[in-house]
């Protein structure tokens, strides 16, 4: 784990052009234009005010959900959704608001319709997925050896195939994320009718399922980008890979995040308002492509392990006694046939 960590960084500074994709991904949801939701969010607001006024709920309430609201209208800038992380090339921008910019007041673009917010909302995931084919394949590349890399004409027609399964992947993930939240849904309501401690376990232990669910798919992406796999191919091979290595696995996400966590909030000390915040996306473009292309170097290194116990066990089968005294059967049985003819 440790060893896929420092392999995963040498990958990024043999090749710094790594970390281009996620620099200039955050350069542009800081420096360029913004699509607001304000005007939506605006009219939900005297929507509910309605309501919660016929409703004759405590005026409290409606300021909290205005106040809610008012400011959701004016940190969201719907261009975050082409950060499609961790399915995509991390940000580190997405989640620090977008007010403010050293250049002065940003050009924001208001979205005034629900149906334009919902077409923008999936072509910018789209989008982003396709740069997370472009990202996710330069850093396989690098991390395969020499003699397997593909060349930039393979890469092209690879990055096509990439792209339709992580789209298959990422929409499979969304129905089954749906599914399962309506099922605990219901579980939860049905024991709480018997009592609220009940409906809690039952959320809990939801999240937890759909939480260790994840962990056995995490490396599908790898498989596709990498090797080239099929979309259920590469599922069997990351079930395989976690089931077998789970307690690697599971240090390596829990570091994962912790750096993710912790250099997220470090970096985002810097105000918007300051250039110094452009050396922190550049370092955390250089961490966050690291710790991609060393989960790339585990995959590529716990495959080969499970590749080669396969192996082994397949030996093993064909030298155990049983196995022996079958193929001695047979060939005493093709002897005796050969006898009689």
């Amino acid at each position: 784990m440790i060893d896929a960590f420092g392999r995963g960084f040498e990958t990024v500074l043999s090749r710094i052009s790594l970390i281009a994709l996620p620099v200039f991904l955050d350069l542009f949801l800081w420096l360029g234009p913004q699509l607001s939701v304000a005007p939506l969010t605006a009219e939900l607001g005297t929507l509910l005010e309605d309501q919660l006024q016929a409703a004759e709920l405590p005026v409290e309430m409606y300021q909290a959900v205005q106040t809610t609201l008012e400011r959701s209208g004016e940190n969201l800038n719907v261009f975050g959704f082409l950060s499609t992380s961790p399915l995509g090339v991390p940000s580190m921008m997405v989640a620090s608001g977008s007010r403010g910019t050293p250049l002065g007041s940003e050009l924001r673009i208001p979205i005034t319709t629900g149906g334009s917010l919902f077409i923008l909302s999936v072509g910018l995931n789209i989008t982003g997925l396709f740069l997370a084919a472009v990202f996710f394949g330069m850093i396989a590349r690098d991390v395969l050896p020499v003699d397997d890399r593909w060349s930039e004409e393979q890469n092209l027609e690879r990055l096509w195939f990439s792209w339709v399964r992580l789209l298959g992947f990422g929409a499979s993930l969304l129905l089954a994320m749906f599914l399962l939240g309506l099922l605990i849904a219901v579980l939860s309501t049905l024991l709480s009718l018997l009592h609220p401690f009940l409906g809690g376990v039952a959320t809990s232990l939801g999240i937890a399922l759909w939480i260790w669910t994840l962990l056995f798919v995490a490396f599908t992406v790898h498989g596709v980008v990498m090797h080239n796999f099929a979309l259920l191919p590469a599922l069997r091979k990351s079930i395989r890979l976690v089931r077998w290595n789970m307690s690697a696995v599971t240090g390596l996400f829990i570091i994962v995040l912790i750096l993710s966590w912790g250099l997220g909030f470090l970096l985002s000390m810097p105000s918007r308002e300051s250039w110094l915040l452009l050396a922190a996306i550049v370092a955390h473009g250089f961490v966050a492509s690291g710790v991609v292309a060393s989960t790339f170097h585990f995959y590529q290194d716990r495959l080969r392990w499970c590749d080669e116990m396969d192996g082994m066990r397949l030996k093993e089968h064909d030298r155990s006694p049983d196995r022996e005294h079958t193929h001695i059967l047979e060939e005493g049985k093709s002897g005796a046939s050969t006898k009689e003819e």
